[in-house]
């Protein structure tokens, strides 16, 4: 292997319809684990590459996470598509039915191989075959030969290959239930970015031993935080009145510079997050501090918006 709310009058936990409709998302779920889990079984059988066995720095189960990514998706989808909410509940029926469709890949495998004892020919339990196979966990060398089996150690490297599936079958689920939920349409709400508000000034270098340039710097700094906090209590202002034209028209002074906004240090993201259909809806300020991979987002405030407002946003 290569390092490579809702109330219901009745005494049960779901409604008929929410059953129905949490149905559709497992069966969905079901059918790409199916499919991913066929893919890496004709794989295995006609190449000899193992994408279960990758693995990053020997300890991250990249593979299996991919894999993991790819038979749940279905799960996502499902959701997204059909507007019904990862529910808790719905989360734990996903990790559950991603740890059984694991050990059923283990199994399929197991019994097509039809493996028997040579002593006697009695047939190899299913239990004996994985035991076996996490013992005889091994790196390949770099000259492409097999290294020593693990043994116990083997089930450390199953156990991440395990979790691996299974978190990875969560990412998307995860992300979904985190996403705003409109809950009188029962779908999914959309975030579109409105523009940037400047939070900061631009970096300037300032020796170390000029004191007071230094204060001078983060006091302007902080003036710019100030004026730019000014600005988004202003534009909440007129998104909690429902007007319009005002809220536009600072926008569209904001979007005049743009591009200089982007490259702060400081900046505030200026969302709309909806529900395409009935347009309930927030105005919604995060703060973004950093650039590229040091980036942080944090939220800021969130302002309750008219459906109509909302409305005229989208136009």
């Amino acid at each position: 292997m290569n390092p490579t709310p809702e109330t219901n009058p009745s005494s049960a936990p779901f409604g008929p319809q929410e059953e129905r409709s949490h149905s559709l998302v497992l069966i969905s779920g079901l059918v790409t684990t199916a499919l991913t889990l066929l893919g890496i079984y004709v794989l295995d059988a006609n190449t000899d590459f193992h994408i279960m066995g990758l693995y990053a720095n020997y300890i991250l189960p990249v593979g299996a996470i991919l894999v993991g990514v790819a038979a749940a998706s279905g799960y996502g989808l499902a959701s997204w598509f059909s507007g019904v909410k990862i529910t808790r509940s719905l989360l734990w029926l996903v990790l559950v039915f991603q740890l059984a469709a694991y050990f059923a890949a283990q199994y399929i495998e197991f019994n097509s191989r039809r493996l028997v004892h040579l002593r006697d020919g009695s047939p190899v339990g299913f239990i004996e075959y994985f035991d076996a196979t996490a013992r005889a966990f091994a790196w390949k060398q770099n000259d492409g030969s097999r290294g020593n089996p693990m043994e116990a150690w083997g089930y450390a490297f199953r156990g991440l290959e395990i979790l691996g599936f299974a978190a990875g079958g969560l990412i998307v689920p995860l992300a979904l239930r985190k996403k705003p939920y409109c809950q009188a349409c029962q779908r999914y709400m959309r975030t579109r970015q409105l523009g940037l508000a400047p939070a900061s000034v631009p970096v300037k270098k300032v020796k170390k031993s000029d004191a007071a340039g230094l204060a001078a710097y983060e006091a302007e700094q902080q003036q710019a935080f100030d004026r730019g906090k000014q600005t988004v209590e202003t534009l909440q202002q007129h998104a909690a009145g429902a007007k319009t034209a005002d809220f536009q028209k600072m926008l569209a002074e904001l979007s005049l510079d743009k591009k200089q906004t982007a490259k702060l240090s400081k900046r505030f993201s200026l969302q709309l997050v909806h529900c395409k259909r009935c347009y309930a809806g927030q105005f919604v300020v995060k703060q973004l501090v950093g650039q590229g991979k040091q980036l942080k987002q944090t939220d800021f405030s969130h302002t309750e918006l008219h459906s109509e407002f909302a409305r005229s946003l989208c136009q």
